[in-house]
């Protein structure tokens, strides 16, 4: 905004005084504006040269000097650390073969993203897993914080079962797993030596998989009601989870085929026979994949029955069997 001008007696304007005009022919006299404007530009031109030959004559290391910032040491990249080797890789053969004296983690060879822990027993495999197993699938237990010690001997007696047979397979991802031991350490819950062997497997599989999630499994020790067919059985079982876990087509397609493929009837039937298990009926994907893995997986009639678990007709299994292996990997084979 512009301030009005302020017509003050005190303000007195000088007019230039205008020389007397040259009489005709003689050129006039070049005073004035025109005239200091001229003396001005040379002296400014003198000036300049006088500076650039200044400039010109400073040795070429003070100019590179003034001009460059200087330079940080530069730092020699560390290379990192060596990959730790990989433990065994089994077929299914080999999976069955194995008998751990100590827990042992293996993978399957038909998928590596597939890490198998073999124990000694029933007992050790329950110490490691099952608060695992209250966390992520087990009803009644909170899905937001770990269980100690006597809630989860509490759950455990809840569902008049023992730590060692609260399951007899266990299988998880390993993003799963993760979340388990960062619920533990920010409870500050001190762990068992088994849960913290697993804890050593999940970070040696993450290193070794960093972008890719995993499935940790477990294989039933062969002990009172287990004999070779049935750790047979439950190793098929937990195998087909695995690929569940790591192989997404296969997954989208089981939840598709439970989701259009079943009635309501039949989700419900599998429901109840998974809530006799102590299973979290409310996580569909959970019902779903269990739903595969029994269909598909556990061929040993006594641990899976159909017409016994379900009340279905072998056929009206069969025709939902049939559905489900359209999509489904090579292994493991039944």
């Amino acid at each position: 905004m512009a301030l009005p001008l302020d017509e003050d007696a005190t303000v007195r304007l000088t007019l230039p005084v205008v020389p007397p005009i040259a009489p005709s022919g003689e050129a006039p006299v070049r005073h004035g504006r025109r005239a200091l404007l001229c003396t001005i530009c040379a002296g400014l031109a003198v000036g300049a040269g006088a500076g650039g030959w200044l400039w010109s004559r400073r040795r070429p290391a003070e100019r590179l000097q003034a001009e460059s910032p200087p330079v940080a040491a530069a730092q020699v990249a560390q290379p990192p650390p060596p990959l730790p080797a990989p433990p065994p890789s089994l077929d299914r053969a080999g999976l069955l073969a194995h008998r751990a004296v100590v827990p042992t983690a293996l993978r399957w060879s038909a998928n590596p993203l597939v890490w198998v822990l073999d124990f000694p027993s029933l007992e050790q495999q329950g110490q490691a897993m099952n608060r695992a197993a209250a966390l992520i699938e087990k009803a009644h237990t909170p899905r937001d914080r770990v269980l100690d010690d006597a809630a989860l001997a509490a759950a455990i007696a809840a569902d008049r079962r023992t730590p060692a047979t609260w399951y007899y397979g266990h299988d998880y991802r390993g993003s799963s797993l993760a979340r388990l031991f960062d619920l533990a350490e920010e409870a500050k819950l001190v762990l068992t030596p088994s849960e913290a062997w697993v804890g050593e497997q999940l970070r040696l599989a993450m290193r070794l998989e960093p972008s890719r999630d995993l499935a940790f499994l477990t294989v039933v020790a062969e002990g009172p009601g287990v004999d070779a067919s049935i750790r047979d059985s439950v190793l098929l079982h937990e195998l087909g989870h695995g690929q569940f876990f790591t192989q997404p087509f296969f997954a989208a397609h089981v939840l598709r085929v439970w989701d259009q493929g079943f009635t309501e009837a039949e989700r419900e039937a599998v429901r109840r026979f998974l809530a006799a298990d102590g299973y979290d009926t409310a996580q569909e994907e959970l019902m779903a994949n269990e739903a595969m893995a029994y269909l598909l997986y556990t061929p040993d009639r006594r641990l899976f029955d159909p017409v016994r678990d379900l009340g279905w007709s072998d056929a009206q299994a069969e025709q939902l069997r049939a559905t489900l292996r359209l999509r489904a990997p090579a292994e493991p084979a039944i």
